[in-house]
């Protein structure tokens, strides 16, 4: 369990690269959309949910940083899950990350049509959303059928784009704030407070990746703690202004499905406005091309290690695409996007993830214990307070969480126990061919 980097990797990142990666990693299309829908829940006091969302995501990837400085093969929760707990969780887990991914793009390809119409009104409702965003996800997949690196280049020319509209909106929506839309700060109480952090966190979510280029970085037991502080330090104070701002200048934010834009036009003028609208289409489009890319990587890790059948394994000799692999994520992403709205998959990829962090957290406490003498990797401070503290405010989140929402996730777990069943009884045939 070393932390050493893998053979042909050169540590040439540095503190600054990394967390240029993390930020990358985390600010996704969440913030454009969900300040609307998190004000409808509690009025200005969705402040506190914000930052709650942001502490707990700290706790859980200061977890995922003492795990992965033990592991020097990639894979993250998955490998960690099968290494403590055995190939059953290691599966499930695995498994899980893929219905993660694939719901996670289906609310991506959905807030892609929502921000679009802030452009075009036209296609907002009927068959015209529906049917764009199945095309959004189509589109990216006849890219990705032709290669990593044909993926990787529609990534590159959006990945900018996110920040821009961000910083144009903070810097001058400061100087437009009224104080007195914060006069009632919680008009409904906080009776849902879990319910609105379940659907903020959707905004923190892929913190979790920021461990995986630890075999790359120079002196990544330090570099690896002070990346998360100083990425989770920057989104949470990054999120927190764009919240205050959207609270502070849009009195119609709640409920407003494209809040960001809406508001900049009120404080930008229709020009302004439409310079940041367009931003938010680029950025939201660019996190839809980075889904494309990695979603259907994730089923073919599981076949590439026996998990799943082999036939999602198999690429494509020229091209080197996990063609299978992306065909049936386009199926099911597609799928997802013409049954649910944007907010509740977003919920929804958030309570499925929970499948791989509380292992994680729980790995932590497992490892210490089973160590005969202490770890050279990065080890958290106060023994096992954080990950005790991470596993309760995760499972309060849970138990508050809409029982449907917990059954489907039940349902995916429920799946993955026959294919694991099945898996394992091919491999048992094989054996005995």
């Amino acid at each position: 369990m070393s932390d050493a980097p893998e053979a042909g990797l050169q540590r040439n990142l540095s503190l600054r690269d990394v967390i240029a990666l993390g930020i990358n990693g985390v600010v996704g299309q969440g913030i454009f959309l969900l300040p609307g829908m998190a004000a409808a829940m509690m009025g200005p006091a969705c402040l506190v949910a914000i930052v709650a969302a942001g502490v707990l995501c700290l706790l859980m990837a200061l977890c995922f940083a003492e795990v992965g400085s033990r592991y020097q093969s990639t894979g993250g929760a998955y490998v960690y899950a099968r290494e403590v707990f055995g190939d059953f969780v290691g599966f499930e887990v695995g498994w899980m990350t893929c219905c993660v991914a694939v719901i996670a793009w289906a609310a991506l390809a959905n807030g892609l049509t929502e921000v679009l119409g802030a452009l075009i009104p036209g296609i907002k409702g009927g068959w015209i959303q529906p049917t764009l965003a199945v095309s959004v996800i189509t589109g990216l997949t006849l890219v990705n059928l032709f290669g990593a690196r044909s993926g990787a280049r529609v990534v590159m020319v959006f990945t900018v784009a996110k920040l821009i509209p961000l910083a144009l909106f903070i810097v001058v929506g400061f100087t437009a704030i009224e104080t007195a839309h914060f006069t009632d700060f919680a008009p409904n109480g906080y009776g849902n407070i879990a319910e609105t952090i379940l659907l903020v966190l959707y905004a923190y979510v892929g913190f979790e990746t920021l461990v995986v280029p630890a075999g790359e970085m120079a002196n990544p037991k330090r570099a690896v703690p002070q990346a998360l502080l100083w990425v989770m330090g920057i989104v949470m104070t990054l999120y927190c202004a764009v919240f205050v701002v959207a609270i502070g200048t849009f009195k119609d934010l709640p409920g407003h499905a494209n809040p960001v834009a809406a508001a900049s036009e009120g404080f930008l003028g229709p020009v302004g406005g439409t310079i940041v609208a367009v931003g938010i289409v680029l950025s939201v489009f660019g996190t839809n091309s980075g889904s494309a890319l990695v979603s259907p990587r994730r089923f073919f890790a599981l076949a590439e290690r026996g998990d799943l059948p082999k036939t999602l394994a198999w690429t494509h000799p020229k091209t080197g695409a996990p063609i299978p692999a992306i065909l049936l994520t386009w199926l099911l992403a597609s799928g997802l996007t013409l049954t649910g709205s944007f907010k509740e998959l977003a919920v929804l990829s958030v309570v499925a993830r929970f499948v791989q962090y509380l292992p994680t957290c729980l790995a932590v406490i497992i490892l210490r214990w089973r160590e005969s003498e202490p770890s050279d990797g990065f080890r958290l401070p106060f023994g096992p307070t954080i990950p005790l503290l991470t596993l309760t405010l995760c499972t309060w989140l849970l138990i508050n969480t809409k029982p449907d929402r917990l059954i489907k996730g039940g349902i995916a777990l429920l799946i993955g126990v026959l294919l694991y069943g099945l898996s394992r009884g091919l491999r048992h045939m094989k054996r005995q061919a």
